[in-house]
């Protein structure tokens, strides 16, 4: 399973945080929605979710949001209520330069 992260941006304090609390609770569930383009995941949250499971050899359960009409999502440390299709076309136009993290036997 391939994950491409929203940003590429993340703290190293909050990554250790968030490894710290996953060997308490497991593998996240992340919200994504699926590119038929380039046949991965795009989340749409947890950049340190994923970074801390991928660290800890555990696989994220993906939230599948692809044919939701509306998903509330962070920007610049706002919520903010966006439209699913707008954001998707808006990711794939950016998966170029996102930060794919691999797992399972895509690895």
């Amino acid at each position: 399973m391939q994950v491409a992260l929203y940003h590429k941006s993340y703290n190293e304090q909050h990554l250790a945080e968030v490894k710290v609390e996953m060997q308490k609770r497991g593998a996240p569930v992340i919200r994504a929605i699926w590119s038929e383009v380039y046949e991965m995941w795009m989340a749409v949250e947890g950049c340190h979710r994923i970074r801390a499971a991928k660290d800890l050899g555990l696989t994220p359960i993906i939230k599948d949001i692809s044919n939701a009409k509306t998903a509330t999502i962070q920007i610049d440390g706002e919520n903010v209520k966006v439209k699913v299709s707008d954001l998707a076309i808006e990711m794939n136009d950016d998966l170029w330069k996102a930060h794919i993290v691999v797992f399972g036997d895509d690895e």
